[in-house]
């Protein structure tokens, strides 16, 4: 039953494709890790967006068991979503949960942008110059922990 296994292909949004670009060439984050940090972060601010033209892709393989445990979650506690777990047998199901995902992950990557990127990002590049993305990224996770318990 596990519907990340078939090796879907999981999009990032063509809108943030240069913060995916620039955080893997300059901190050597993946794109299908990055994806995954902004849909715990949109769900867990619950700011979902639709993606409105797709970007790269990765397959659903890449994902490693606890960020598949992680997308599970996010899927069955979405309140629009039915909460029951033999819907993932369903093919209709399986394609809205990951569409789900995609929107909480462009979510995630906008509140990124306006809280932690801020300056560094002109709206089509991040600054290529800056070295601290690392740091502020955990500094923002850090921060969010401490405020209100997930």
């Amino acid at each position: 039953m596990d519907f990340l296994s078939e090796q879907q292909l999981v999009f990032t949004s063509k809108r943030y494709e240069a913060i995916y670009k620039s955080l893997n060439n300059l901190i050597d984050v993946k794109y299908h890790d990055l994806f995954m940090l902004c849909a715990v972060i949109g769900f867990r601010n619950n700011n979902k967006l639709t993606v409105e033209e797709k970007g790269r892709e990765f397959r659903s393989n890449y994902l490693s068991r606890e960020q598949k445990a992680t997308a599970y979650s996010i899927i069955l506690n979405d309140n629009e979503l039915e909460k029951k777990i033999n819907r993932f047998e369903d093919r209709e199901f399986i394609v809205k949960a990951r569409k789900r995902l995609e929107e909480y992950a462009e979510g995630g990557m906008e509140i990124l942008v306006n809280t932690v990127f801020k300056s560094k990002w002109n709206g089509e590049i991040l600054d290529g110059s800056y070295d601290e993305y690392e740091i502020d990224i955990i500094s923002y996770i850090y921060e969010q922990a401490l405020e209100v318990p997930f």
